[in-house]
This record gives C-alpha cells, sequence and structure tokens, in this order.
C-alpha cells in the first residue's frame, strides 16, 4: 500500500502549510538586518539582546524565543500584532518581527534608561515623589490609550515600564495582554467580565 492510500484510510491531512502573518518575515535571517552588539538579559521565554539596524543605525531589543511549530508562533500573534497597531509615545513601539529557523525574534525600541524595577534595585532606593509623580502619569496615558483600544494589559509592573534616554515612559512586554471580545465592548461591565478577567489583572 502506497503512503497516500496510507494517508487516506487515516484522514490525515495535507502538510500543514506555512501561515504567513502580516508583521513577521518569514524565512529572512534577522541577522542579515541587525547586527547584536549586547546581551540585556533573560527574559520569561529566551533572551533579550541589545540590537544595531545595519542600514541605518536603530537600536533595538531583540526578544529571541525558541519556536518550534506553526502552533507556538501563532500563540505570539497577538502580542505582535496588537504592538504593531499602538502608536502612542509612552508604549514601545514594534521595529521588527522574523521566523527564522525556529526561533522568532521581536525587536522593540531600545530603552537606554532600562526597567524601573532594575533602576530601583541600582541605587539601592525608592524613586523619589516627584519621579513616583511622573513615571505614573504617563503610564496611565499608557493605559488610558489602551483602553480606548480595548486593549487589557494585564502585567503591569515596575519591570515592564521601561524609560527612554530622555526620561519618558515606555511600557513593555505585551505577552499577557488581552483584546477584549466585541460582545463586551457596549455598556456597563458584565458579571462574566468582572469575575472572569479581573481577578486575572
Amino acid at each position: 500500500m502506497s503512503f497516500f492510500n496510507f494517508r487516506k484510510i487515516f484522514k490525515f491531512g495535507p502538510d500543514r502549510k506555512k501561515k504567513q502573518y502580516e508583521h513577521v518575515h518569514r524565512d529572512v535571517n534577522p541577522e542579515d538586518i541587525w547586527d547584536i552588539i549586547g546581551e540585556l538579559g533573560d527574559g520569561a521565554f529566551g533572551k533579550v539582546y541589545k540590537a544595531q539596524n545595519k542600514q541605518n543605525g536603530t537600536l533595538a531589543a531583540a526578544k529571541v524565543i525558541d519556536t518550534k511549530t506553526e502552533d507556538e508562533l501563532e500563540d505570539y500573534m497577538v502580542e505582535i500584532d496588537i504592538l504593531a497597531s499602538c502608536d502612542h509615545h509612552y508604549i514601545v513601539k514594534l521595529l521588527d518581527a522574523f521566523y527564522f529557523e525556529g526561533k522568532l525574534w521581536i525587536l522593540i525600541e531600545f530603552c537606554a534608561g532600562g526597567a524601573v524595577d532594575a533602576i530601583m534595585l541600582e541605587l539601592e532606593k525608592p524613586l523619589t515623589e516627584p519621579q513616583i509623580r511622573v513615571v505614573c502619569k504617563q503610564t496611565l496615558e499608557a493605559l488610558i490609550y489602551l483602553h480606548e483600544n480595548k486593549i487589557i494589559h494585564r502585567d503591569l509592573k515596575a519591570g515592564n515600564i521601561l524609560l527612554s534616554l530622555e526620561g519618558d515612559v515606555k511600557l513593555a512586554d505585551f505577552g499577557c495582554l488581552l483584546k477584549i471580545p466585541r460582545r463586551f465592548r457596549e455598556g456597563t461591565l458584565s458579571l462574566a467580565l468582572r469575575t472572569g478577567w479581573l481577578q486575572r489583572w
């Protein structure tokens, strides 16, 4: 019996085609475009590197994630698509994304100031009240923008609040965000929304 008849008997589908994503380059080597010039640390799902665009010198933070299957790759598409759609001064910008040789590369703007929690650890003291006021104001402006666009961040903490070289907030790490389904967008919060989602904040 041929393999193809065997496939029909057991109802195997055809080989899964590679899905194309709007904001992810497939089968393009990111290192042809970006130079890795340093290591920034380990994230929850992979290493984070400092990268520089070979053509224009733009700096980026490159999150590199082992992603072996199409299903795993698709899990990250919500984060990438929403980052790509956001256009706000206090939210990190998506610069590029690649899927190459089993690794997903997500490149966001480089924030030279670092994360707020790392800054406090380095200084060995908390922020001053004027500094807290600025960070809170700018973070709230970013959250207002997200909520107006029906997006919930769900992982708000000092480690996900980055600072630019100028000291401006850049809200980051959208891996836990949630796009509110249309049925919950109108009117007051339903019981399902209150008890189901907001408890996860």
